[in-house]
């Protein structure tokens, strides 16, 4: 059997402003602009996670969360699969922390997310959560080849 890691990431939308909440992440392998998030704890629910880890990472209350889909992928030469359930709101309250351990946090313009310095592979995460046409970016990885598609809805 695979072993699994379960993971969130939620865009958070000012939509009067036309604004996305990123962060720029400093640490780990994974640097760069990113929507916060982070790892699902044992026993613990999606939706709580990806509450917990926001309120961790920006300092604010989210509710009403919409699923848009997953990124998965299945790396063959660790038998490992990391899934990614991603979200997205507008409904959001509190105070922003603009610096936590994982980076800065900011609004940007949502239109210039693409445009921004981000880590490989957050394209897809893009995709997934911009496109409701899109539920699932699924990537089979070994040492001889990366291979990605997409499920429609």
């Amino acid at each position: 059997m695979e072993n699994v890691i379960l993971t969130n990431m939620c865009m958070v939308e000012d939509v009067v402003n036309n604004k996305v909440l990123v962060l720029n992440r400093a640490k780990g392998n994974w640097r760069g602009i990113v929507f916060p998030g982070g790892h699902v704890e044992q026993g613990e629910s999606i939706i709580d996670s990806t509450i917990r880890e926001i309120k961790e990472e920006t300092g604010l209350t989210i509710k009403n969360l919409k699923a848009c889909g997953i990124k998965n992928w299945y790396d063959e030469d660790k038998n490992l699969r990391y899934i990614v359930f991603q979200f997205k709101t507008s409904d959001f309250e509190g105070d922003l922390i603009e610096s936590t351990h994982e980076g800065e946090v900011f609004w940007t313009d949502k239109d210039n997310i693409r445009n921004l310095t981000s880590p490989k592979g957050f394209e897809m995460n893009l995709e997934v959560i911009l496109n409701d046409d899109i539920n699932e970016c699924y990537i089979i990885k070994n040492e001889e080849k990366t291979e990605w598609q997409y499920h429609l809805k």
